[in-house]
C-alpha cells in the first residue's frame, strides 16, 4: 500500500464535512451552542457575521483536518508495512483510544465547561472523533 494522496483528501473532506453535519442544527448543534454560550437567539444578520467572521477558523480546522489524516495514512501504512497485524480501522480505534479520548477529556474537564455540560460535550465531541476516525481509516483503506 502506498500513500495515497487523493484518499487523503477525501477522507478529509468527509471528516469536514461529518463536522459541519453533527455541530448544526440537525444533530447537536443547539446543545454545543448553549455548552459554548451562544444560544441566545439572534437575527439573521448576526448569524450570517458570526459565520463570516469564523470563515478563517475553518481554513484552519481543514488544515489540521488534513494534517490529522496524513498521519493517520501514515500510521497506517507504516503499522502495515511492519506487519503488526492492525487493520486500519485497530490503528484508528488505538488512535482515539490513546491520543484523542485523553485529550478531549482533560480539555472539557480543564476548560470553561460548567460540570453540568461535561458528560454530553464528551460524549458529542469523542463520538464524532470516532465516527470521524473510523470514516477516514476506511476511505484511506480503499
Amino acid at each position: 500500500m502506498e500513500i495515497n494522496y487523493i484518499l487523503i483528501a477525501v477522507a478529509t473532506l468527509v471528516q469536514f464535512i461529518l463536522g459541519a453535519v453533527w455541530y448544526s442544527p440537525l444533530m447537536f448543534g443547539k446543545f454545543w451552542m448553549k455548552v459554548m454560550g451562544g444560544d441566545h437567539q439572534c437575527t439573521k444578520e448576526e448569524m450570517q457575521k458570526m459565520q463570516k467572521e469564523m470563515m478563517p477558523f475553518y481554513g484552519l480546522q481543514i488544515l489540521l483536518t488534513i494534517i490529522f489524516t496524513f498521519v493517520l495514512a501514515m500510521f497506517i501504512y507504516y503499522l502495515q508495512m511492519a506487519n503488526v497485524g492492525f487493520h486500519a480501522y485497530g490503528v484508528a480505534g488505538w488512535i482515539w483510544l490513546g491520543f484523542i479520548l485523553p485529550t478531549q477529556v482533560s480539555g472539557v474537564i480543564w476548560g470553561n465547561t460548567k460540570r453540568e455540560f461535561w458528560l454530553k460535550q464528551i460524549s458529542i465531541m469523542l463520538s464524532y472523533q470516532l465516527i470521524g476516525l473510523m470514516l477516514a481509516a476506511w476511505i484511506l483503506s480503499l
